[in-house]
């Protein structure tokens, strides 16, 4: 049996070293497809529109439900999903029975420079969907290794949910050369089993106290309480916190907390728990003197942890264009408010030295202009036909020549000259 013993010593350091060569062996240098295909903001915004249309979660538990997809709309969709994840893109051709799938996605933040780029086939047999065919870079991966791969992620997510894998969500697919039509069910236990995966219970942990400390950050300063004070205690506890490690995690709780309180909203969507959580008291926080910049920044730095700066930057100027056309106006007040805060996440959560870097940063000193310069001089309150007549909507050069402005005042600040 020794030699038993031998190769499954082997097989500990040979598995994870397979995984990285084949990993590496994956990525590319250059796209093989364009990047940014779709994603203006007008198609963002119907992204979005299209991806709240066919939310399952609007359903009733066990209702079953038909949509159909144009092909124009799965490839928004797709380029859409893509743009959260990291500059990239898709082109995506229907025919019987049939999706071609050829993408690009820079995965940067896990390997510098590199490129997933990757071609699929996938089939609707006897109404249920198929990979075919799979190649990420040159590597070409046989068929029943992708299903077993699928079978095992899948299992892993549902691992602890009461119903049959996939086959109780997704009934039937049906794949036709101009539209994807998809049959699907809604069962409650799905949230919990996908919760569980993405939020672990340390970081719920970490939620809890991070709200714990904001509580009590809140009553002990009444009515002094500021967004730039909060902010400083509640990094300078997660620096405290990361001496072993873990600073992008305990950032990623801090900034979470402050998304959700800024905005009124509850934990309870990450962490079911939160229900029973110390209820911070509700008080107005300001940024330079106003509620709405504070309400930017936060929702713009918890969207870059959550789906990365591309889409947190994107997300922010599609809320500025609905404000032109029919809102409180197209401000560039806002905008340099939504950027500061992308950075800010980005910077957060970028890699362990950045994240300490930007913690002892915060800890040391901070106030609103370190978080969101000083946006005087910047027009707000633009109407869509004003803004489109003086500064040539977005892409303009009046308008590209202030957003290279409000770059120029960020990159200027004491926190993002990293």
């Amino acid at each position: 049996m020794r030699w038993l013993y031998r190769f499954f010593v082997f097989s500990i350091f040979l598995i994870p070293i397979g995984i990285a060569a084949i990993a590496a062996l994956c990525l590319e240098s250059e796209p093989k497809v364009p990047t940014q295909i779709l994603m203006n903001a007008a198609n963002v915004d119907r992204a979005k529109r299209l991806v709240r249309e066919y939310d399952p979660r609007k359903i009733q538990p066990g209702e079953v439900k038909t949509v159909r997809m144009s092909a124009d709309d799965l490839r928004l969709v797709i380029n859409y999903i893509i743009s959260g994840i990291g500059p990239g893109g898709a082109i995506v051709e229907l025919d019987d029975n049939l999706v071609h799938l050829r993408a690009a996605i820079n995965i940067q933040k896990i390997a510098a420079g590199g490129y997933l780029n990757i071609r699929s086939t996938i089939s609707s047999t006897n109404a249920r969907a198929r990979i075919e065919h799979l190649k990420i870079g040159p590597v070409n991966f046989p068929r029943p290794i992708v299903q077993l791969l699928a079978h095992l992620a899948i299992g892993y997510v549902y691992r602890d949910s009461n119903f049959d894998r996939t086959h109780d969500l997704i009934r039937a697919i049906a794949i036709k050369p101009y539209y994807v039509d998809v049959t699907y069910a809604w069962e409650t236990e799905i949230v919990d089993a996908v919760r569980d995966r993405i939020i672990s219970s340390d970081d719920r942990d970490k939620l809890r106290h991070y709200n714990e400390i904001l509580a009590q950050e809140i009553e002990r300063k009444t009515s002094d309480a500021t967004f730039a004070n909060l902010v400083r205690v509640l990094f300078s506890e997660a620096h405290q916190r990361s001496n072993s490690g873990g600073a992008a995690a305990e950032n990623r709780a801090v900034i979470l907390v402050l998304g959700a309180y800024v905005n009124g909203r509850s934990l309870a969507a990450l962490a079911p728990q939160a229900s029973s959580w110390t209820k911070p008291r509700r008080i107005r926080l300001h940024i330079h003197g106003r509620r709405d910049l504070a309400q930017h920044f936060a929702t713009s730095a918890a969207l870059a942890i959550a789906g990365g700066s591309v889409f947190a930057d994107t997300l922010g100027l599609v809320k500025e264009i609905n404000d032109a056309d029919g809102g409180s106006g197209f401000s560039f007040k806002d905008l340099i408010a939504d950027k500061s805060g992308t950075r800010f996440g980005q910077l957060a959560v970028e890699s362990e030295l950045s994240a300490r870097k930007l913690q002892q940063l915060v800890s040391a000193q901070i106030d609103d202009v370190s978080l969101v310069p000083d946006p005087a001089g910047l027009e707000e309150m633009l109407s869509g036909a004003e803004f489109r007549r003086r500064f040539g909507g977005v892409g303009g050069k009046p308008y590209e020549s202030v957003v290279a402005d409000i770059d120029r005042r960020i990159d200027a600040s004491r926190l993002y000259r990293q």
